[in-house]
């Protein structure tokens, strides 16, 4: 797993947002409260894809209420893509990409810098 149980909790409600219609709702508007547009998380959304892919034709879930956002501001959302970046880059090399997730979302992993 690359991500963390509270981004995954996160990002099954904001991916269906971006999915499903109307499109956005409470957690894309917490993402854009503190800053964050959609291009900003495509290695995210690869994440979580990758470690929880749909099981049919839908998404994550919809709720009326986002849960509580796993990072605390722009910066962070923006360290966490580059750092699954890293992981993705190194898995479309071939490379092993079964690092543990540390406490806060960063993944320990020889050469690829912690994020914090």
């Amino acid at each position: 797993m690359i991500l963390t149980r509270e981004e995954i909790s996160f990002l099954d409600v904001y991916c269906h947002e971006g999915t499903e219609l109307p499109f956005g709702g409470p957690a894309t508007d917490a993402m854009r409260r503190i800053g964050v547009q959609n291009g900003d998380t495509l290695n995210i959304h690869w994440a979580y894809l990758r470690d929880k892919p749909p099981t049919g034709p839908v998404i994550g879930n919809a709720s009326k209420v986002a849960p509580p956002l796993p990072w605390a501001d722009r910066e962070a959302v923006l360290r966490r893509d580059a750092e699954i970046r890293l992981l993705r880059e190194e898995a479309q090399r071939g490379g092993s990409i079964n690092g543990p997730v540390q406490k806060g979302g960063s993944i320990s992993k020889p050469g690829i810098p912690r994020s914090g």
